[in-house]
């Protein structure tokens, strides 16, 4: 099994997911702010965590889903997702945050810090995002990132949602943003 790596922007560590984050995100899960956009809020506490722990713990080799945590206090504020769609027709870029921590420019920094990784050290050649339609803070943050309209996809959605894409030859390091490193993580 390959594991993916630690990954460190200015501000933040993106870790790979595990059951250090499962609290913070189960109360995520549990409001209706933060899921707007995405589904009905878990009911409660256990409902979050049993959730979570099924869709976000899946071995994905060297993608996968991050907990997010602030460089300077370790508190986790979110994640990140770089995954395969669940259709499996491309590679996802996502993220969500704690509404504390909101309108930072954190959600920017994930997904810039994700993209960097998928291009430039699994060498992919192009990465996707989906978004709700009426999400306008999360189209400007994923244009701000250099994804630009795809059309629709169904994957998550037989209605269809809004795709946006990247291309690797449309990928610079002006778009790329904040310094990322990757530390390898060591499987126990």
């Amino acid at each position: 099994m390959t594991q993916q790596p630690t990954l460190t922007t200015d501000r933040l560590v993106l870790e790979p997911f595990g059951d250090a984050h499962v609290p913070a995100l189960a109360r995520a899960d549990m409001d209706a702010r933060v899921m707007r956009y995405i589904r009905a809020p878990s009911p409660d506490y256990e409902s979050a965590k049993a959730r979570i722990c099924q869709i976000l713990m899946r071995d994905d080799g060297v993608l996968g889903v991050w907990g997010v945590r602030l460089r300077d206090t370790a508190q986790v504020i979110g994640l990140g997702i770089l995954r395969p769609l669940p259709d499996d027709s491309d590679i996802e870029v996502g993220y969500r945050l704690l509404v504390p921590h909101w309108g930072k420019g954190y959600a920017t920094e994930i997904a810039k810090c994700l993209t960097n990784y998928g291009f430039g050290t699994l060498n992919l050649t192009s990465i996707v995002a989906t978004f709700d339609a009426e999400n306008d803070a999360s189209r400007h943050v994923l244009t701000k990132c250099g994804l630009r309209d795809d059309g629709m996809t169904t994957a998550y959605h037989s209605a269809g949602t809004p795709l946006v894409r990247l291309n690797v030859e449309n990928w610079s390091n002006d778009v790329a943003g904040p310094s990322m490193t990757a530390t390898a993580v060591k499987n126990s």
